[in-house]
């Protein structure tokens, strides 16, 4: 029988004492910091921390809804505040990244990074300066607010020329591409803008770049930053809310930095997936909301006081007619939601059919019951006796 374990050999004998003022030590170093009291998930978060950090930006470019806010702010103005938050974000760490997606009338395009372009190559001198544009219509003219200065110059750092070039460049083909009838909607001139396409695009992007939902543990952290200035999303209710429900199950928040009218399905995106909704209210100084409300990460939210909505509305948009509704109707199998029975008697989505019993109960008008307190019975006066005779009562 092997007795190697029980007695102690003279190499133990000589590293033990050492081990044990090492482990001394290190206990009295935790009890002097407080690291005794951190619980282990502290760790976890730190390595979280240390991931770099993935920003997608959506730009609204709707020519309409760019224009209604000009002033006091215009597509320009923005783009050059947008740069300098992208700019940031990239400065934080060397291994940030950054995407730019435009959500435009009738398409969804890469602003940066472009496919099918190698950056890597690209000439060290800028050529966004090269003073050949004079059209103060065009974003990447090389002005910001007024005065004469470039958005971009060979002095700036590369990666920031790059991004700011590609930016520029790739907005100002897709204006000058932009016609009368691309703003046109089923014979109507709308600001809508396909905001629901490019939030499945960035979806796309982030799964591609940092891998599935699946996978043993995240390469980079990833979140979504929209700037809309549209209105109208209720025809794009379904798409928006299937995009809310995978980005909350990857984990990306959605900010969305909003210009112009409130939109519901938007509040529901930053609420549900535990974005940032900010409504500005003076979209002048843009910057300032970009730098202090969206620059920090979801890692440092958690120790700044953010901007949050008192109140959001839940309410869901119709199927037939894409209108919202405060109380409509959902079929039992598809869960569409409508803003009156149909009158065929058929889902539009599932063309499930119903019961023509529970449609007509549905059709009935709802009966209406008084709800005023009753009105007091008037007494009875009791009638005099007008036609008998006086009794007289007779005297002393």
């Amino acid at each position: 029988m092997s007795t190697r374990n029980s007695q102690p050999t003279a190499l133990h004998k000589i590293l033990q004492p050492h081990a044990t003022t090492r482990l001394l030590a290190v206990l009295t170093m935790n009890a002097v910091d407080g690291s005794s009291h951190v619980p282990q998930d502290k760790f976890a978060s730190e390595l979280e921390e240390e991931l770099p950090s993935l920003l997608v930006l959506i730009l609204d470019t709707s020519p309409l809804g760019w224009g209604a806010q000009s002033p006091p702010i215009s597509l320009r103005d923005a783009v050059a505040s947008l740069l300098i938050f992208i700019n940031s974000h990239l400065a934080l760490s060397h291994s940030n990244e950054v995407a730019v997606i435009a959500a435009h009338t009738d398409c969804v395009r890469y602003l940066y990074p472009v496919p099918g372009e190698d950056y890597k190559k690209l000439a060290p001198k800028s050529t966004a300066t090269s003073g050949t544009e004079s059209s103060d219509d065009v974003v990447a003219n090389g002005q910001t607010n007024g005065h004469n200065g470039a958005l971009t110059d060979s002095s700036m750092y590369r990666q920031f020329r790059v991004v700011d070039e590609s930016v520029l460049k790739q907005l100002e083909m897709l204006l000058l591409a932009t016609s009368a009838s691309d703003i046109e909607h089923n014979g109507k001139i709308s600001d809508a803008t396909l905001i629901s396409g490019a939030l499945s695009t960035s979806l796309a992007y982030i799964n591609r770049l940092i891998g599935g939902v699946n996978d043993d543990g995240p390469k980079m952290r990833a979140r979504i930053l929209v700037v809309s200035v549209c209105s109208d999303l209720a025809s794009q209710y379904v798409p928006i809310m299937n995009c809310i429900f995978a980005a909350q199950k990857m984990k990306v928040p959605i900010d969305i930095c909003k210009i112009g009218n409130e939109t519901v399905f938007l509040q529901q995106a930053a609420d549900t997936t535990g974005g940032v909704y900010l409504h500005l209210e003076h979209p002048a100084g843009m910057i300032q909301y970009l730098m202090t409300a969206f620059l920090p990460d979801r890692v440092l939210r958690k120790h700044l006081v953010l901007p949050t909505l008192s109140s959001i509305d839940f309410r869901a948009a119709c199927f037939c007619h894409k209108r919202i509704v405060d109380i409509g109707y959902v079929c039992n199998i598809c869960l569409s939601i409508f803003c009156q029975p149909p009158a065929d008697g058929s889902c539009a989505i599932c063309d499930t059919i119903f019961d023509p019993k529970e449609l007509a109960n549905l059709l009935k008008k709802p009966i209406v019951v008084a709800t005023g307190t009753p009105k007091a019975k008037a007494k009875k006066k009791k009638k005099k006796d007008t036609d008998s005779t006086p009794t007289l009562t007779p005297g002393p």
